[in-house]
């Protein structure tokens, strides 16, 4: 292959915190989806997912976990926020970058 390697493993674009980025991810779509049974049982309270919003806005799957527990509710906020969709963090070059956040994901019955 003229000019580039075939195989071995590439770089990943740096991910970076939010400190270090000019403009941070806006949510443009998304909410939380109470699950039915944690809803009839009165769970309620807020779950913090930590992620990584990639430069296309999309949450990173390999690195979604979470970083406080409400029993009953984590698998679905981990399934929500995968859904979710951003506008991208900007760096301060003003361009599109991968950032880590933790995103609270509150469930509340009303």
């Amino acid at each position: 292959m003229a000019g580039g390697r075939v195989g071995g493993l590439g770089t990943a674009p740096a991910i970076f915190s939010p400190r270090e980025v000019m403009k941070l991810p806006v949510l443009l779509d998304g909410k939380p989806d109470y699950p039915r049974r944690a809803r009839e049982d009165g769970i309620t309270g807020v779950v913090m997912v930590y992620v990584v919003i990639g430069a296309d806005g999309r949450v990173e799957p390999a690195y979604t976990r979470i970083q406080r527990s409400v029993p009953g509710l984590d698998e679905a906020a981990i399934e929500s926020v995968s859904r979710w969709r951003f506008s991208p963090a900007l760096g301060h070059d003003g361009r599109p970058v991968r950032v880590k956040v933790v995103i609270p994901v509150k469930f509340a019955l009303k």
